[in-house]
């Protein structure tokens, strides 16, 4: 696993006791596919659930940060895990950008030629 980058931090927060969670990017991809696709939940509760949440995630904390979503209209689930972060927008910008190239680049190779 991928050690976090923060100016100022010598700790790396992935073996800290900080109550964060380690996932892989695969077990995310299901994870966040199964809740999608309802395959997690009871009947009638995908209904309630989805009426309140949207199930993706986007975070960061120092040294790490991410963006995984479901998108339906190409049924696939993108996920991009950064090991470096910044607070002041920089880094995260950037990586709305490339996240959002990617998803277009996979919707156009989606589309029928």
């Amino acid at each position: 696993m991928m050690s976090g980058y923060y100016v100022g931090i010598d700790e790396d927060i992935k073996t800290a006791d900080y109550g964060s969670m380690l996932a892989t990017a695969e077990d995310v991809g299901i994870f966040l596919r199964a809740l999608n696709d309802g395959s997690l939940f009871d009947e009638g509760e995908q209904e309630i659930y989805s009426s309140i949440y949207v199930y993706e995630h986007t975070g960061l904390i120092p040294g790490y940060q991410s963006i995984a979503k479901y998108h339906k209209d190409i049924d696939t689930v993108v996920i991009q895990f950064v090991n470096t972060t910044n607070f002041d927008g920089y880094n995260w910008n950037l990586s709305e950008i490339v996240y959002n190239r990617i998803v277009k680049i996979l919707r156009s190779k989606r589309s029928p030629q």
